[in-house]
């Protein structure tokens, strides 16, 4: 009897820690599908306009982070990236600079810079929504993983498959915005040192230029 209670308080337990661990995961991957936006503010106000604003949060971010070490914070922005962060063991981690958001910020400005339109936008969309919704379909739902992915799954890697190229068909052809997400989830499979909200963005753009310029 007391075996069998132990086994559902611990099965409330490991229930409780799923459901945290997702809610947790939605937060994070929430700014990544928030990082959408860019290219329409991009269409609607100017790159420059952008491109200024990207800088910005990257540097209150920067502000933010160092008054944190501190003890100190910054309303929202602190509160933010306490909820955010976390380790490769998907820990908390409160005592160092966390760099995640600078490289997200930094793949998304690198994207809008150096590709030309619309492909510049294509690449956006694949590592906002295709790494975004990977990441959450993942953990909700993925039950076959993927050897040697650093524990990506099937389940997930398809739902950032089709967002990704849901996406990108918004400012390109399908034939492009097939590549191009195929290119960027292949990419976050391969177990880099260098972040995927860098290699991401860059392989697919690249991969969209190409393609789109010789259609």
């Amino acid at each position: 009897m007391l075996n069998a209670r132990y086994k559902h308080l611990s099965s409330n337990s490991n229930r409780r820690y799923f459901y945290s661990n997702v809610k947790h995961e939605l937060f994070r991957k929430s700014i990544h599908v928030f990082g959408f936006l860019v290219p329409f503010i991009s269409i609607t106000a100017g790159i420059a306009f952008a491109v200024s604003l990207i800088v910005s949060l990257g540097i209150i971010y920067s502000i933010s982070e160092y008054f944190r070490l501190k003890g100190r914070s910054i309303p929202l922005f602190t509160t933010v990236t306490k909820m955010a962060m976390r380790n490769d063991n998907n820990d908390e981690r409160q005592n160092v600079f966390v760099k995640a958001p600078l490289y997200f910020a930094a793949g998304i400005l690198i994207s809008l810079l150096i590709f030309p339109f619309p492909f510049n936008y294509v690449a956006i969309a694949v590592v906002t929504l295709g790494d975004g919704f990977a990441s959450v379909v993942g953990r909700m739902f993925g039950k076959h993983k993927i050897p040697y992915s650093g524990g990506r799954t099937i389940e997930g890697t398809a739902a950032g498959i089709v967002c990704a190229f849901a996406g990108a068909m918004l400012f390109t052809s399908p034939t492009v915005a097939l590549i191009a997400a195929l290119t960027g989830m292949a990419i976050e499979l391969v177990q880099l040192r260098i972040s995927d909200n860098l290699t991401v963005p860059f392989a697919s753009g690249f991969a969209a230029t190409i393609v789109g310029s010789n259609i």
